[in-house]
């Protein structure tokens, strides 16, 4: 009988984990933190009229044993079929829910995945997908955060389904304002991310801290929105979060010289800084300007637009606990600095709890002020 067998002959390239000397004290825990992840990340494909439309990666996050099947995250960009504007927040991306997407497995075979949910705002999609009862179908352990400058890998696999491992350490960085603000941001941005999107992030000890969520090129979902994100799914079958109009920069993310300067003229040093106002929106209706400080929601203090969803989430499994409808509004209180007139503020906001995309196009006062 004739075996293949392990041959270094048509693999030549290398990762950061073999070829980076700045990796070389973590090596070998960073060898292992590896391998041990390796087993639960996965290629996957989609397909419309037979035609390949997206390769991706994800990772198993639940088996089913009685039913045999396993659950597949991974980024919604696998079937989005059209982008159309640079601009997230414009809600435009279309996305073909019906697209046949093919999960490549670790023994070189594939299975067919059924869409179950699609959260168009975290661009998250899981799949079912049936498995043989023999199969190994290891899950992940997930970090209930990742910290600023925390050390991670960002994995993937590419179409031959060969491991990809970029290193990196994690950081907050202010969102374009193209880009909607649940995200961290790997500090290599050097890399080519194509096929890493959707693929897990982990740490030195193999745990997940976040999913790979390419708007901007390194950009990834942290644990500590993706694991609320996942109880919301598990417990409600969807993701909903308020919608509140308004788009921000946190005050604390801006240059050392640049927040001074804001200190120096309005005695402000934290808080989130209004970018637009939605159109027609409750925010608007209230006053809301471009440039106002919103510095805490509910009594507390948000420093980043992370912390913002964070407590956004919060609110939803709150709302449903109360045993409201998905989609029913809710007031939120906010503390806001009104800039033009220096004077503090608290108002209730209304807003609408949805698991669509939130749409923010910019208010008529926007673009007089612009103006």
């Amino acid at each position: 009988a004739q075996f293949d067998l392990p041959t270094l002959e048509f693999f030549t390239a290398s990762t950061c984990l073999s070829a980076d000397p700045k990796l070389l004290p973590g090596r070998e825990s960073g060898r292992e933190a590896v391998l041990r992840s390796a087993h639960y990340v996965l290629g996957l494909s989609s397909f419309v009229n037979n035609t390949l439309l997206r390769r991706c990666s994800g990772f198993w996050i639940e088996r089913d044993e009685k039913k045999n099947t396993g659950i597949v995250l991974t980024t919604a960009h696998l079937i989005r079929s059209n982008c159309p504007s640079m601009d997230h927040w414009l809600g435009q991306d279309e996305y073909s829910a019906e697209a046949k997407v093919v999960i490549h497995l670790l023994d070189d075979t594939t299975a067919e995945g059924q869409l179950i949910y699609l959260q168009k705002h975290y661009d998250l999609a899981f799949f079912r997908v049936g498995v043989d009862q023999s199969l190994q179908l290891p899950v992940p352990d997930f970090s209930n955060s990742v910290e600023c400058a925390q050390e991670v890998f960002q994995l993937g696999r590419d179409e031959k389904m060969n491991l990809r491992i970029t290193h990196g350490r994690a950081e907050y960085l202010n969102p374009t304002i193209y880009d909607r603000y649940h995200y961290m941001y790997l500090s290599r941005k050097d890399v080519d991310n194509e096929f890493d999107d959707g693929g897990p992030v982990i740490d030195f000890d193999s745990n997940v801290v976040g999913i790979v969520n390419n708007s901007t090129d390194g950009s990834f979902i942290p644990s500590s929105i993706l694991l609320k994100c996942l109880d919301l799914w598990r417990t409600h079958g969807s993701i909903p979060r308020p919608h509140l109009g308004l788009k921000f920069s946190a005050i604390k993310l801006l240059d050392p010289a640049h927040i001074e300067k804001i200190w120096r003229k309005f005695n402000i040093d934290r808080g989130l800084i209004v970018q637009e106002v939605s159109k027609e929106s409750h925010a608007e209706k209230l006053g809301i300007r471009m440039g106002d400080v919103i510095e805490c929601f509910e009594g507390e203090n948000i420093s980043t637009t992370v912390e913002l969803e964070n407590m956004l989430l919060d609110l939803s499994k709150g709302h449903f606990a109360k045993g409201n409808d998905s989609h029913a509004n809710i007031n939120v209180s906010i503390g806001v600095f009104n800039a033009r007139k220096r004077l503090w503020r608290t108002r209730e906001l209304t807003v609408n709890v949805s698991d669509q995309g939130e749409i923010v196009a910019k208010g008529l006062m926007d673009v007089l002020a612009l103006n």
